[in-house]
């Protein structure tokens, strides 16, 4: 029987050590862009969800699923013979973030998601959210997934290069929501920096232009851009204001799973991006990405409906002039 699933996040798992300079360090911590983006998504009341991924023999999994609850279908967890990806995130006195990654045995096998590690049952999902990791791998997947899906994609930061962009507008075809962060929408554009966020208005709708009805352009503690299509509407989305911001990593990810659980229900880009805000904000309270499986559904309810009230979408409209 298939499963009837709302949302499959397909994405990668890693094991993190995270240093920073102040603080002792935090070693094994679970991690990966398909875990925060799952994390995102599993804060808001969505079900069935399915994930695919690759998940190394040292990984001890069965304390996130069981936060997780049988709400979430386990076809697409693929065990593998070789270690975990293993990522050294390290911290400067200024908050700069580097990146090592460490890795054992080949590197297709611990790095590469492909189209056979997603259950035929899979394939009549309503949504699918690509989480970021590697282009080769990325494109693979988008290729493979069926054409009547949501399909939402968070580009990987070294796949957004000016030489990729003819295979992108290709891809783009097939994706409803495009993700990138500000700096992959500039390297894709190969452009400086705006003064104004409306003057990156014209490049979304030209984003747009190949397919998907929504772009949503991630810009850090600025909140995010959204354009939709359909309505040639853009809005700007501050960021929640968080008082304590402990730790960063994987931010925007949680705002892509918060964003995908809102709008395969409610098809509403500006109310899906606040619930991706929400997702994030509750990212940034504490380190790694166990706590937000255990956050209380009712207080995830009551920050979305302040943060709403605080805001009027009319006047989060805004305009390239």
């Amino acid at each position: 029987m298939k499963p009837n699933l709302s949302i499959v996040v397909i994405g990668q798992m890693t094991l993190d050590d995270v240093v920073k300079f102040d603080q002792p360090a935090i070693l094994d911590s679970p991690g990966g862009s398909g875990l925060y983006a799952l994390a995102g998504v599993c804060m808001w009341d969505i079900k069935p969800l399915g994930f695919v991924t690759r998940l190394g023999n040292d990984y001890e999994i069965d304390h996130i699923l069981s936060k997780i609850g049988n709400r979430l279908d386990l076809m697409g967890i693929n065990r593998l013979e070789a270690p975990s990806i293993h990522i050294w995130s390290m911290f400067d006195r200024k908050g700069n973030r580097y990146f090592i990654i460490q890795r054992w045995g080949s590197y297709d096998d611990v790095m590469g998601i492909y189209p056979d590690d997603i259950p035929m049952e899979y394939y009549s999902s309503k949504s699918f959210l690509v989480a970021a990791f590697p282009f080769d791998w990325q494109s693979k997947i988008i290729e493979s997934l069926p054409c009547d899906s949501v399909i939402a994609v968070d580009p990987h930061f070294q796949g957004v290069y000016p030489q990729y962009r003819d295979r992108w507008e290709q891809l783009l075809k097939k994706v409803s929501i495009f993700l990138p962060s500000e700096e992959e929408l500039l390297r894709f554009f190969n452009i400086k920096p705006r003064e104004s966020l409306g003057e990156y208005i014209p490049y979304m709708k030209e984003l747009a232009s190949h397919g998907p009805r929504v772009i949503c352009v991630k810009l850090g503690e600025r909140g995010v851009l959204v354009y939709e299509s359909t309505s040639d509407m853009t809005w700007h989305i501050p960021a929640y204001p968080v008082e304590n911001v402990v730790d960063v990593t994987g931010c925007g990810d949680a705002f892509c799973g918060g964003f995908m659980a809102s709008y395969v229900r409610d098809n509403d880009a500006y109310i899906a991006a606040l619930h991706g805000a929400i997702s994030a904000s509750f990212n940034l309270e504490q380190y790694g990405v166990l706590h937000n499986f255990s956050i209380d559904h009712r207080k995830v309810i009551d920050r979305f409906n302040t943060f709403n009230s605080m805001l009027k979408r009319i006047e989060r409209q805004i305009n390239y002039a």
